[in-house]
C-alpha cells in the first residue's frame, strides 16, 4: 500500500476511533452495499407507502388526542387519500372514527389502532408484493 494511502486510512480510522483493520472492513462493507443493484422504483414505492402509513397513524392519534373539528377533517382527508391513491379499504376505520366522534370510548380507540395495524400492513406489503411479482416474471 502506498504511504499516502496508508496515512489517509490511518487518519480516517483514528478520527472514527477505530483500529485500521476495522475501518477497512467497514469501508469494504459500505462499498459492497453501495454497489448492490436496487430497483429505485420499488424503494420509492415502499417509502411512499410508509409515508402514508405514518401520515394516517399520526392523523388518527392527533384526532384521538384533540378530537376537534380540524383534526377530524384532517383524518377524513387522509383516509380519502389512502383509499383513492393506495386502493386500501379504510371503511372500518372511518366508521370507528365516526363512532368515536359521537362517543369517546376507550374500546373505540383500541379498535381504531387495531384497524390501523391492518391498514399499515397492507400498505407496507403492497411494495413487497409488487417486488415479488416482478421477480417472478
Amino acid at each position: 500500500m502506498p504511504l499516502e494511502a496508508y496515512t489517509r486510512v490511518k487518519e480516517r480510522a483514528r478520527s472514527r476511533g477505530l483500529p485500521i483493520w476495522q475501518y477497512l472492513l467497514n469501508a469494504v462493507d459500505f462499498y459492497e452495499s453501495a454497489m448492490r443493484t436496487y430497483d429505485v422504483r420499488e424503494v420509492t414505492k415502499l417509502q411512499n407507502n410508509s409515508y402514508y402509513a405514518i401520515k394516517l397513524t399520526l392523523a388518527v392519534a392527533q384526532y384521538i388526542y384533540k378530537h376537534d373539528e380540524e383534526s377530524y377533517q384532517n383524518v377524513k382527508r387522509i383516509l380519502a387519500q389512502v383509499w383513492a391513491r393506495k386502493h386500501i379499504d379504510v371503511s372500518v376505520l372511518e366508521r370507528l372514527i365516526e363512532m368515536y366522534r359521537e362517543r369517546r370510548k376507550k374500546s373505540y380507540v383500541r379498535a381504531m389502532f387495531q384497524e390501523l395495524v391492518r391498514i399499515n400492513i397492507e400498505l407496507l406489503s403492497q411494495g413487497q408484493a409488487h417486488k415479488t411479482q416482478q421477480q417472478g416474471e
